[in-house]
C-alpha cells in the first residue's frame, strides 16, 4: 500500500506549541501523548501514521516532531519515575514513506528522559513534583552540561558530579 503523507509536521508542531508546552530542542519538539489528547484532530492523524507504519496498538506516551516531514513516536517505561528509560521508538519520515523500529530496552546505556514536566498538560499530576526535581537538580548544577545527559550513563555521570546518585530510578544524596 503507498504511504501519502498527509501528516503535515510542520503544521502539527506549530498547533501543538500554541499550548505554551513541549521540550523543544534545536528544531525538535516533544510532546506527551496526554497533551496530544487535548487536540482531537491531531491525535487521529499521529495514531493513523501509527498505524501505517506499526503493527499492534499505538503504546507509544511521546511524539517527538522533527519539521519538515519527521516523526518519531516514543514509548518510554513507566512515565511516573522520575527519570523515563526509552524502551522503544519508531522513527517515521514521511516524505519516502520509510520508518525504523528500535528496541532500547536490552541496551546497556538507553536514551533517558529528563524535564517531563515541560511534555505533559499544565495541571496534570506529575508535572508538579517533576517541576520541582528539575528546579532542585538545576540549582545542583546537574543540566550544566546538557549535550551528554540524554543516556543513563551520561545522567549518572552528571548526578554523581554534583554529589547526588540514581538509586532504582529515584535521586538520593541530597
Amino acid at each position: 500500500m503507498d504511504w501519502s503523507p498527509h501528516l503535515d509536521v510542520t503544521f502539527v508542531r506549530s498547533r501543538l506549541r500554541t499550548t505554551g508546552r513541549g521540550k523543544h530542542i534545536g528544531s525538535s519538539s516533544y510532546f506527551h501523548i496526554e497533551l496530544i489528547r487535548t487536540r482531537p484532530p491531531i491525535i487521529d492523524l499521529l495514531n493513523a501514521t501509527w498505524h501505517h507504519f506499526a503493527a499492534g496498538p499505538a503504546d507509544y506516551n511521546v511524539v517527538k516532531l522533527q519539521p519538515p516531514s519527521r516523526v518519531s513516536f516514543l514509548t518510554y517505561n513507566d512515565f511516573a519515575s522520575p527519570f523515563p528509560v526509552l524502551a522503544r521508538s519508531l522513527a517515521v519520515h514521511l516524505a519516502p514513506g520509510t520508518s525504523r523500529h528500535t528496541d532500547y530496552r536490552n541496551r546497556a546505556n538507553p536514551p533517558i528522559l529528563h524535564r517531563k514536566e515541560l511534555l505533559l498538560p499544565a495541571g496534570h499530576a506529575l508535572a508538579a513534583d517533576a517541576a520541582d526535581l528539575t528546579a532542585r537538580l538545576k540549582a545542583r548544577g546537574a543540566f550544566a552540561n546538557h549535550r551528554r545527559i540524554g543516556t543513563l550513563d551520561g545522567w549518572t555521570r552528571a548526578l554523581r558530579e554534583v554529589g547526588l546518585a540514581l538509586h532504582r530510578g529515584e535521586v538520593v544524596g541530597w
